[in-house]
C-alpha cells in the first residue's frame, strides 16, 4: 500500500472531525515506519517525513488540533 499526501489528509480529517485519537494516528506512523514486511511504501520524502515526525516521541507532544489542521491545509495546497 502507498501512503499518498491525499491518504494524509484524510488521516488529519479523521483526526479533526474526533473520529481518529492522537494514540491511533501514532500507532499508525509507528506501523508505516517500521514496517519490516514492506507492506507500506510512502508516496514521496514529504509524506515520509510527516509520518516520522508522527512517529518520533520528542514531537508527538506537538500533535494537535491546530497542529493537524495547518499541515492539512498544507498538504492541500502542495496536492
Amino acid at each position: 500500500m502507498i501512503i499518498t499526501r491525499t491518504e494524509l489528509i484524510k488521516i488529519c480529517d479523521k483526526f479533526l472531525a474526533d473520529e481518529l485519537s492522537k494514540d491511533e494516528l501514532i500507532h499508525f506512523a509507528t506501523t508505516v515506519m517500521f514496517d519490516d514486511e514492506d507492506k507500506y511504501e510512502c508516496e514521496d520524502e514529504l509524506v515520509e517525513e510527516i509520518l516520522s515526525q508522527w512517529d518520533n516521541t520528542q514531537t508527538q507532544s506537538k500533535i494537535n488540533i491546530t497542529s493537524i489542521r495547518f499541515l492539512r491545509n498544507a498538504l492541500s495546497e502542495i496536492e
